[in-house]
């Protein structure tokens, strides 16, 4: 073995390890430009006081945290898959921050709905 073969054995995985941290960083990038976070203020709720589509019943406020962001898809396209990602999941659904934002959202528990706004995240 030659010098030369010892350092290109050294850079393969550097290369790699460099291209893979690339990609995150672009990842990141990308999922922060498509979402929108405001601050947690009272505001937020005037006017929101929404009705069960099921039982007309007032629905109660909340938070709701959605792990890898909200996949949809269209009921004639099917359920999303096994390998659906952060890619495909609706904008200001994923939070990047250290303490987690949530999407505000509305329950009725007795019918068991829940009502989900991703226009923005909240912290």
């Amino acid at each position: 073995m030659d010098a030369g073969s010892g350092s290109a054995v050294f850079l393969v995985p550097l290369t790699i390890g460099i291209t893979a941290l690339g990609l995150l960083l672009a990842g990141l990038v990308w999922v922060a430009r498509r979402n929108r976070a405001v601050n947690d203020h009272p505001i937020l709720w005037n006017g929101r006081d929404y009705r069960c589509p099921r039982c007309a019943q007032p629905m109660q406020q909340g938070w709701v945290m959605l792990g890898k962001g909200a996949i949809w898809t269209d009921r004639g396209a099917g359920r999303p898959g096994l390998f659906a990602h952060i890619g495909s999941a609706l904008p200001n659904t994923i939070s990047l921050h250290l303490r987690p934002a949530a999407n505000m959202a509305w329950r009725c528990a007795p019918c068991q709905l829940l009502l989900v706004d991703h226009e923005k995240l909240v912290h």
